[in-house]
Protein backbone atom coordinates (compact mmCIF):
# COMPACT_ATOMS: atom_id res chain seq x y z
CA UNK A 1 0.00 0.00 0.00
CA UNK A 2 2.59 2.31 1.02
CA UNK A 3 4.71 1.66 -2.25
CA UNK A 4 1.23 2.55 -4.01
CA UNK A 5 0.64 5.63 -2.14
CA UNK A 6 4.41 6.64 -3.17
CA UNK A 7 3.75 6.12 -7.36
CA UNK A 8 0.65 8.11 -6.89
CA UNK A 9 2.20 10.84 -5.67
CA UNK A 10 5.17 11.22 -7.78
CA UNK A 11 2.57 11.15 -10.48
CA UNK A 12 0.65 14.27 -8.90
CA UNK A 13 3.88 15.70 -8.84
CA UNK A 14 4.58 15.06 -12.23
CA UNK A 15 1.24 16.51 -13.74
CA UNK A 16 1.68 19.59 -11.72
CA UNK A 17 4.98 20.25 -12.79
CA UNK A 18 4.19 19.74 -17.06
CA UNK A 19 0.90 21.54 -16.17
CA UNK A 20 3.03 24.55 -14.70
CA UNK A 21 5.40 24.38 -17.61
CA UNK A 22 3.16 24.15 -20.11
CA UNK A 23 1.40 27.57 -18.79
CA UNK A 24 5.16 28.95 -18.17
CA UNK A 25 5.56 28.20 -22.01
CA UNK A 26 2.55 29.49 -23.09
CA UNK A 27 2.86 32.46 -21.12
CA UNK A 28 6.09 33.00 -22.96
CA UNK A 29 4.87 32.35 -26.48
CA UNK A 30 1.54 34.73 -25.92
CA UNK A 31 3.77 37.29 -24.47
CA UNK A 32 5.84 36.94 -27.75
CA UNK A 33 2.76 36.99 -30.30
CA UNK A 34 1.49 40.54 -28.64
CA UNK A 35 4.97 41.77 -28.70
CA UNK A 36 5.36 41.16 -32.49
CA UNK A 37 1.78 42.20 -33.27
CA UNK A 38 2.62 45.80 -31.11
CA UNK A 39 5.81 46.21 -33.06
CA UNK A 40 4.23 45.84 -36.64
CA UNK A 41 0.67 48.04 -35.39
CA UNK A 42 3.26 50.92 -33.99
CA UNK A 43 5.17 51.26 -37.35
CA UNK A 44 1.38 51.30 -38.85
CA UNK A 45 0.67 54.51 -36.47
CA UNK A 46 4.00 55.89 -37.00
CA UNK A 47 4.14 56.03 -40.89
CA UNK A 48 0.60 57.23 -41.07
CA UNK A 49 1.51 60.14 -38.64
CA UNK A 50 4.20 61.12 -40.87
CA UNK A 51 2.53 60.64 -43.99
CA UNK A 52 -0.58 62.62 -43.27
CA UNK A 53 -0.75 66.11 -44.44
CA UNK A 54 0.08 68.33 -41.30
CA UNK A 55 -2.33 71.69 -40.89
CA UNK A 56 -0.62 72.29 -38.14
CA UNK A 57 1.98 75.29 -37.56
CA UNK A 58 5.76 74.39 -37.13
CA UNK A 59 5.67 76.23 -33.82
CA UNK A 60 4.40 74.59 -30.33
CA UNK A 61 0.77 74.38 -30.88
CA UNK A 62 -0.78 76.16 -27.47
CA UNK A 63 -2.63 73.02 -25.71
CA UNK A 64 -6.11 76.01 -25.42
CA UNK A 65 -6.43 76.04 -28.99
CA UNK A 66 -6.59 72.22 -30.03
CA UNK A 67 -10.51 70.18 -30.07
CA UNK A 68 -10.60 68.65 -26.85
CA UNK A 69 -11.04 65.15 -28.46
CA UNK A 70 -8.40 63.21 -29.54
CA UNK A 71 -8.33 62.54 -33.64
CA UNK A 72 -8.89 58.81 -34.09
CA UNK A 73 -7.01 56.43 -37.24
CA UNK A 74 -8.28 53.03 -38.05
CA UNK A 75 -6.39 50.30 -38.73
CA UNK A 76 -7.48 46.81 -39.47
CA UNK A 77 -11.14 48.02 -37.82
CA UNK A 78 -9.72 49.36 -34.82
CA UNK A 79 -9.39 52.93 -34.14
CA UNK A 80 -5.71 54.69 -33.14
CA UNK A 81 -5.24 57.72 -31.09
CA UNK A 82 -1.06 57.58 -31.17
CA UNK A 83 1.22 55.98 -29.57
CA UNK A 84 3.16 56.14 -26.15
CA UNK A 85 7.25 55.95 -25.83
CA UNK A 86 8.66 55.38 -22.34
CA UNK A 87 12.41 55.51 -22.57
CA UNK A 88 13.24 53.78 -19.40
CA UNK A 89 11.85 50.50 -20.23
CA UNK A 90 13.15 50.94 -24.10
CA UNK A 91 9.21 50.86 -25.34
CA UNK A 92 6.94 52.43 -27.73
CA UNK A 93 3.61 51.24 -28.02
CA UNK A 94 0.29 51.85 -30.07
CA UNK A 95 -2.63 52.74 -28.03
CA UNK A 96 -5.70 51.84 -29.29
CA UNK A 97 -9.01 54.73 -28.97
CA UNK A 98 -11.35 52.52 -26.85
CA UNK A 99 -10.89 49.79 -23.95
CA UNK A 100 -12.23 46.41 -23.82
CA UNK A 101 -10.34 43.20 -23.28
CA UNK A 102 -10.16 42.09 -26.29
CA UNK A 103 -8.06 45.21 -27.40
CA UNK A 104 -6.12 44.83 -24.64
CA UNK A 105 -4.33 41.94 -25.76
CA UNK A 106 -3.83 43.52 -29.10
CA UNK A 107 -2.07 46.95 -27.50
CA UNK A 108 -2.43 49.76 -24.45
CA UNK A 109 -5.78 51.20 -24.61
CA UNK A 110 -7.01 54.80 -23.42
CA UNK A 111 -9.79 54.00 -20.86
CA UNK A 112 -10.60 58.03 -19.93
CA UNK A 113 -9.35 61.41 -21.41
CA UNK A 114 -7.46 63.05 -23.63
CA UNK A 115 -4.16 64.42 -23.95
CA UNK A 116 -6.01 67.84 -25.00
CA UNK A 117 -7.67 68.03 -21.98
CA UNK A 118 -4.88 66.49 -19.55
CA UNK A 119 -6.52 63.91 -18.24
CA UNK A 120 -5.40 60.66 -20.59
CA UNK A 121 -5.53 57.27 -18.56
CA UNK A 122 -4.23 54.47 -20.67
CA UNK A 123 -4.71 50.66 -19.43
CA UNK A 124 -2.56 47.90 -20.60
CA UNK A 125 -2.25 43.83 -19.70
CA UNK A 126 1.35 43.29 -17.92
CA UNK A 127 3.14 41.22 -20.79
CA UNK A 128 6.64 41.99 -20.93
CA UNK A 129 6.47 43.89 -24.22
CA UNK A 130 3.37 45.99 -22.86
CA UNK A 131 3.14 47.41 -19.37
CA UNK A 132 4.86 44.25 -17.67
CA UNK A 133 7.63 46.39 -16.05
CA UNK A 134 5.74 49.65 -15.28
CA UNK A 135 6.50 48.92 -11.67
CA UNK A 136 10.11 49.88 -12.83
CA UNK A 137 9.25 53.49 -13.40
CA UNK A 138 10.65 56.27 -10.99
CA UNK A 139 9.88 59.80 -10.64
CA UNK A 140 11.87 61.66 -12.87
CA UNK A 141 11.46 59.67 -15.67
CA UNK A 142 9.81 60.75 -18.89
CA UNK A 143 7.03 59.30 -20.87
CA UNK A 144 6.05 60.81 -23.96
CA UNK A 145 2.59 60.15 -25.85
CA UNK A 146 2.47 61.53 -29.56
CA UNK A 147 -0.93 61.90 -30.95
CA UNK A 148 -2.52 60.97 -34.79
CA UNK A 149 -1.55 64.82 -35.84
CA UNK A 150 1.89 64.37 -34.61
CA UNK A 151 1.69 66.83 -31.74
CA UNK A 152 4.12 65.02 -29.12
CA UNK A 153 3.27 65.17 -25.46
CA UNK A 154 6.13 65.28 -22.63
CA UNK A 155 6.16 63.93 -18.99
CA UNK A 156 7.50 63.32 -15.83
CA UNK A 157 6.57 60.45 -13.38
CA UNK A 158 5.58 61.89 -10.64
CA UNK A 159 5.12 58.57 -8.47
CA UNK A 160 4.07 54.70 -8.82
CA UNK A 161 1.41 53.24 -6.39
CA UNK A 162 -0.14 49.80 -5.62
CA UNK A 163 -3.91 50.31 -5.54
CA UNK A 164 -7.26 48.31 -5.44
CA UNK A 165 -9.07 47.65 -8.21
CA UNK A 166 -12.25 49.33 -7.10
CA UNK A 167 -10.05 52.40 -6.39
CA UNK A 168 -11.30 53.80 -10.12
CA UNK A 169 -11.98 57.57 -9.19
CA UNK A 170 -8.09 57.37 -7.78
CA UNK A 171 -7.36 56.69 -11.26
CA UNK A 172 -9.75 58.98 -13.11
CA UNK A 173 -10.01 61.78 -11.03
CA UNK A 174 -6.39 61.75 -10.27
CA UNK A 175 -5.36 65.75 -11.06
CA UNK A 176 -2.39 64.15 -12.60
CA UNK A 177 -1.96 64.73 -16.53
CA UNK A 178 -1.39 61.16 -17.59
CA UNK A 179 -1.60 57.75 -15.97
CA UNK A 180 -0.74 54.50 -16.68
CA UNK A 181 -1.73 51.41 -15.14
CA UNK A 182 -2.13 47.62 -15.21
CA UNK A 183 -2.47 44.14 -13.49
CA UNK A 184 -0.11 42.76 -11.15
CA UNK A 185 0.62 39.07 -11.49
CA UNK A 186 -2.13 37.39 -9.80
CA UNK A 187 -4.80 40.19 -10.96
CA UNK A 188 -5.48 41.79 -7.47
CA UNK A 189 -4.16 44.69 -7.14
CA UNK A 190 -3.36 47.49 -10.22
CA UNK A 191 0.65 48.92 -10.35
CA UNK A 192 -0.43 52.83 -11.32
CA UNK A 193 1.72 55.41 -12.67
CA UNK A 194 0.98 58.97 -12.24
CA UNK A 195 2.52 61.60 -14.34
CA UNK A 196 2.67 65.39 -15.02
CA UNK A 197 3.33 67.21 -18.40
CA UNK A 198 6.50 68.98 -18.51
CA UNK A 199 6.65 72.47 -18.90
CA UNK A 200 8.40 73.48 -22.69
CA UNK A 201 11.00 76.05 -22.54
CA UNK A 202 10.91 78.53 -25.29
Amino acid sequence: MPKKSGIAFVLVGTVLILSALSLFLYNRYEDAQVGQEAESLLADVQTLIETAPSTLPEETVPQETLAPELPVTEIDGYGYVGYLSIPKLELELPVMSEWDYARLKIAPCRQFGSSRTDDLVIAAHNYKKHFGHLKDLEAGDEVGFTDMEGIENLYEVIRVETLKPTEVDTVQNSDHDLVLYTCTYGGKTRVTVFCDRQEVLP
